[in-house]
């Protein structure tokens, strides 16, 4: 799938939010007033989607399509998370949703390729999480354990960090919801991950650098009041 060519400050945005964190430390930390004006002309001009997704009152709504064992994913979880903690005690300015597009073929029709073998499973671990209260802190094991990430791991972080003691039986009704994540991402556009959208409007693939990321939340807390 090609995406549509983007104009030449979009694809320099693109570049950053791909490049390494070593690369990316090279660039200034704070925009200047310029590179903050030729964004946010830039942000103006991405088309708005139809998202079937509430804000729930929040002024910033950022989805997120992951994959709990891809890299790219890994290090952009890193990279936001600080950024995000900024507003856990503001859950009127953002709110994170979390959508799982797994490049397995166990549970996502999408791909073609099973190229993380362990991605069907985690996710599903993370939705059965949620109903314990302990998503966060497995998706956090995940990311930071990617490296270790096999079926075994996988459940037996389900069992010490998601105190899910019934894996196994509820496994068909969590994969089942994994599966509607992905096919959902696929009908919005997502190919790869991360995909993000913020108030239903897609990112370049990969997101963007913190700076951006950052400015971009700015932007849209500030455009709600």
């Amino acid at each position: 799938m090609r995406e549509r060519r983007l104009p030449v400050a979009a694809a320099l945005l693109l570049i950053a939010g791909l490049l390494g964190p070593h690369l990316r430390a090279q660039s200034s930390p704070i925009l200047t007033t310029e590179q903050r004006a030729e964004f946010t002309r830039w942000w103006e001009q991405q088309p708005t989607l139809n998202m079937p997704f509430e804000n729930n009152g929040a002024k910033v709504l950022i989805v997120e399509f992951t994959d709990l064992q891809c890299p790219h994913c890994r290090q952009k979880y890193l990279e936001i998370k600080p950024i995000l903690e900024k507003y856990a005690g503001r859950p009127k300015d953002v709110v994170l949703l979390l959508k799982h597009w797994p490049i397995g073929t166990g549970c996502n029709p999408g791909v073609t390729v099973n190229l993380h073998p362990s991605a069907c499973d985690a996710a599903a671990a993370v939705v059965m999480a949620r109903r314990k209260g302990t998503a966060d802190a497995l998706i956090d094991w995940f990311f930071t354990h990617q490296d270790e990430m096999t079926p075994a791991t996988v459940r037996r972080a389900a069992s010490e960090v998601g105190k899910i003691t019934d894996f196994e039986a509820q496994y068909a009704r969590a994969i089942q919801e994994v599966k509607t994540d992905a096919a959902l991402g696929s009908a919005l556009g997502v190919n790869s991950t991360p995909s993000f959208f913020i108030n239903a409007r897609r990112l370049p693939g990969g997101g963007l650098a913190a700076q951006y990321f950052t400015a971009l939340l700015d932007l849209e807390i500030a455009r709600a009041k």
